[in-house]
């Protein structure tokens, strides 16, 4: 039985590796069951977001094998790059799965360090796998132990301080375009997790007017009335495109949501004022060549990376404290899991103790039935379990004295409670033979 991970990363492999590798909402089911097609994997969570993809799963198998058929998996979402994608994969195992999650999950292996929104894409991850039937007592005892202690460490550590997110960071990089943001309108497209938090940085700034596009108007709306904004769906966003002086799209989409002719086009009818586009989505939703035009201003995740290298660095003390927590907690998993699998043992041991019990004291009853004297009938009680319960181990341990296992004598004397071998005790005499 081994518990594993497979997958791929910002820290691994550059965006456009990543990019194919990302898995949809509405693939995510999907692809779960592709992962649990395999036979010798028990119970699976995938965790994609725009920085990674991740298979956390319980196989059958010894861990070569289990990493394995985690790396066949991943490979199948993009075959055709399977070769140049095996360089940039990693895998972990046992102890080694948890640690990375917490990692994951508290913020520390963010592109962003110490970002907030990734313990709730983990968690939304797991409910996925979970309400579809993939998960089983293995990863749901990992994963809620993992979000009880990246609460912990985000509170012990201080990294969800005034947390930095990439939206924040997109909003960092418009400041250093426009000043005049009174006279601004921003586009906005989608409206998840990501737009929100970007709605929320760029509500901080004078905008004039807020645009939110969204394949649910209904959704749009909700984003965009409380802030005085307007709504349109997915479909609408050729005839805005020039209104638009801020873009910020995050939309989980195959192919791309704005291409190089329409915004051409929109910085005709502009008169080829400037646009900032951050583009927040995996896969890209903005089609590269626009950052070739004239007055466009087009940044990726990729481009976040030197400011979330900054971010590292000004992190780095209260990431020191989170890893310090990480360890802490991490042992102490270690040792209830080794406490837990001794309880098969236990659970066999008090077994056979009990069988014996009752057998013993069936025949101790007959006795009585027979007449016998009570006394006698609890000595011979005493002495008949006493003897069942030390035959085994008894045999046992003569036979590792006569083989040299002193490794089990020990044991024994530790398990029982016998204290340390006498130094001073002299091996007992040999029987003589009979005349």
């Amino acid at each position: 039985m081994t518990l594993a991970l497979i997958g791929i990363s910002h820290a691994s492999a550059p965006l456009q590796l990543r990019e194919p590798l990302a898995v949809s909402p509405e693939r995510l089911v999907p692809e779960l069951r592709r992962a649990r097609s395999d036979p010798s994997l028990l119970e699976a969570v995938i965790l994609s977001t725009c920085n990674r993809t991740e298979l956390y799963y319980h196989s059958d198998e010894e861990a070569d094998l289990a990493l394995e058929s985690g790396r066949r998996w991943l490979a199948g979402l993009h075959p055709e790059a399977a070769d140049a994608l095996a360089p940039h994969v990693y895998g972990h195992e046992s102890l080694d799965v948890v640690h990375h999650l917490l990692r994951v999950a508290s913020g520390l292996d963010s592109q962003v360090v110490g970002e907030p929104q990734i313990l709730g894409q983990v968690k939304e991850a797991y409910e996925q796998a979970h309400q579809n039937g993939f998960v089983g007592p293995e990863l749901n005892r990992m994963f809620q132990f993992v979000f009880l202690t990246a609460k912990q460490v985000r509170q012990d550590s201080g990294i969800g301080l005034k947390p930095v997110s990439v939206a924040s960071l997109g909003v960092r990089l418009a400041e250093e375009i426009f000043d005049d943001f009174p006279s601004r309108t921003a586009l906005l497209i989608g409206a998840g997790e990501t737009i929100e938090l970007s709605l929320q940085h760029l509500s901080r700034l004078p905008i004039s007017r807020f645009i939110i596009a969204n394949r649910s108007l209904e959704r749009a709306r909700q984003l965009a009335h409380p802030r005085g904004g307007y709504a349109i769906t997915l479909d609408e966003i050729p005839d805005h495109l020039a209104e638009a002086d801020l873009i910020f799209t995050a939309v989980q989409s195959s192919v791309p949501l704005l291409t190089a002719r329409q915004l051409k086009e929109a910085l005709v009818k502009r008169r080829h004022s400037p646009v900032f586009v951050m583009d927040l989505g995996l896969p890209r939703n903005v089609e590269p060549e626009v950052g070739a035009l004239p007055g466009i201003f087009l940044y990726t995740l990729e481009h976040l990376e030197s400011q979330a290298r900054q971010n590292r660095r000004e992190r780095r003390q209260a990431a020191e404290t989170a890893e310090g927590v990480i360890d802490q907690a991490l042992r102490e998993y270690a040792t209830n899991l080794r406490g837990r699998q001794a309880i098969p043992t236990i659970c066999a041991l008090r077994e056979k103790a009990q069988r014996m019990r009752l057998e013993t004291l069936a025949q101790a009853r007959g006795l009585l039935e027979r007449g016998e004297a009570p006394d006698a009938v609890l000595e011979h009680l005493a002495h008949s379990l006493t003897n069942r319960l030390l035959h085994t181990p008894t045999v046992q341990l003569r036979e590792a004295a006569e083989e040299g296992r002193d490794s089990l004598i020990l044991a024994a004397r530790d398990l029982f409670g016998l204290g340390e071998t006498p130094s001073s005790a002299a091996p007992p005499p040999e029987k003589s033979a009979p005349s």
